[in-house]
C-alpha cells in the first residue's frame, strides 16, 4: 500500500486517501478547454489588478509574503468560476469531509510569483475549539488565536480530536511542480489534533506535484503551506473553500457578490453562497424562505 496520495481519477481511491492521509490529488478536474478558459480569465484578472494597484503584497493569509499575489471574490469575476464552485467533483468531495450541507467560504486564486517567501506550515481549521473532558477547563472561542493554538508533532493523537470542518479544493491552473512552489503537506498529519509550530522547519514534507488540469483536495486539519517558486514562471491556483453550515465564511460571499454576477445564477449557487438559512442561522426573515430576502426587499420601521 501507498505511504502517500497518488494522483487518480477514481472517486473511491479519493475519498480513501482524503480519510487515511488528509488530502488526495485529483486526476482530470478540468478538460482542456474549460482550463484554458479558466487560465485566460485569471491571467487576465490579475494583470488587469496589478496594473490599477488594487494587489497589495501582505495578506492575511501571508502577512510578510511581498511577492504573491492572491486574487479574490472571483464570484464576481467570471461565470467559469461559478462553474467550478458547482461542479460535481467540488460537490462529491466537499459532501465526503462535511456531509450532505456546507457552505462556499471563499474562492479565490493564489499566484506564487518566482522567489516568493516560504509559507508557512497551518491548518486551516485552527479556529476550532479543542475537546475537553467534562469539568476540565477549556479555551474560549473568542480568546482563540494563530499563536496560542495547541502545537505539537504530526503523529497521531492519543485522544479525542476535532473532526474536519472545513475542506480546500484546489485547482492546479498551472503544472504543479517542485520547482515552482507545489503545495507542500504532512500526510497523517490532520489525525494529530496539533497545530505545526512556526518555530520549527524541519516538518517533513511532500509535495502535490500534479498537471495542470488536476487539484488536489485537504480536509482542514491537514498540515500544510506552498512552497519556494525557484522557476522562472508563476504557479497558478484556484481554491474553492468549503464549510460546514454553521460556520463563518473567510470570504464575506453574501455581502460581497456583485448582483450583476449573480442576478441570474441558480438557486444552488446562492444557497452554496449562503443566500440560504440553516437551521434559522442566517436568516433574514423567515427562516424557512427557499433563499433570504434582501435588504432592500425587508420591512423597516412601520407605524400604525
Amino acid at each position: 500500500m501507498a505511504d502517500r496520495p497518488t494522483l487518480t481519477d477514481d472517486p473511491a481511491h479519493q475519498a480513501s486517501d482524503l480519510d487515511r492521509f488528509g488530502y488526495c490529488l485529483i486526476a482530470n478536474a478540468l478538460d482542456g478547454e474549460r482550463l484554458a478558459s479558466v487560465r485566460q480569465r485569471i491571467e487576465e484578472q490579475a494583470v488587469a489588478e496589478k496594473k490599477l494597484g488594487l494587489h497589495k503584497p501582505g495578506t492575511d493569509e501571508e502577512p510578510d509574503e511581498m511577492v504573491n499575489q492572491w486574487v479574490h471574490m472571483l464570484i464576481n469575476k467570471g461565470r467559469v468560476f461559478h462553474e467550478m464552485a458547482l461542479s460535481p467533483l467540488a460537490m462529491r468531495i466537499a459532501g465526503h469531509v462535511l456531509g450532505e450541507q456546507f457552505l462556499l467560504s471563499d474562492i479565490a486564486a493564489h499566484i506564487t510569483w518566482p522567489d516568493n517567501g516560504l509559507m508557512g506550515l497551518h491548518i486551516d481549521q485552527w479556529w476550532l475549539p479543542q475537546p475537553r473532558m467534562p469539568g476540565e477547563t477549556y479555551q474560549r472561542a473568542g480568546t482563540i488565536n494563530r499563536s496560542n493554538v495547541p502545537m505539537g508533532d504530526p503523529v497521531p493523537a492519543n485522544g479525542p480530536i476535532s473532526p474536519p470542518a472545513v475542506l480546500n479544493l484546489f485547482w492546479a491552473i498551472t503544472d504543479f511542480t517542485v520547482e515552482n512552489g507545489a503545495t507542500r503537506l504532512v500526510p497523517g498529519s490532520h489525525l494529530s489534533g496539533r497545530n505545526p509550530d512556526p518555530k520549527r522547519d524541519n516538518y517533513p514534507t511532500v509535495q502535490a506535484v500534479v498537471p495542470a488540469g488536476s487539484a488536489v483536495a485537504w480536509e482542514g486539519r491537514t498540515w500544510h503551506a506552498a512552497g519556494f517558486n525557484r522557476s522562472n514562471g508563476p504557479r497558478i491556483g484556484i481554491t474553492t473553500y468549503f464549510c460546514g453550515p454553521q460556520y463563518r465564511q473567510m470570504a464575506n460571499l453574501t455581502h460581497g457578490a456583485k448582483r450583476e454576477a449573480i442576478g441570474d445564477a441558480s438557486d444552488e449557487l446562492k444557497a452554496l453562497i449562503g443566500f440560504k438559512s440553516w437551521s434559522g442561522y442566517g436568516r433574514t426573515s423567515d427562516a424557512y424562505n427557499d433563499l433570504v430576502e434582501p435588504a432592500e426587499n425587508l420591512i423597516g420601521e412601520l407605524k400604525p
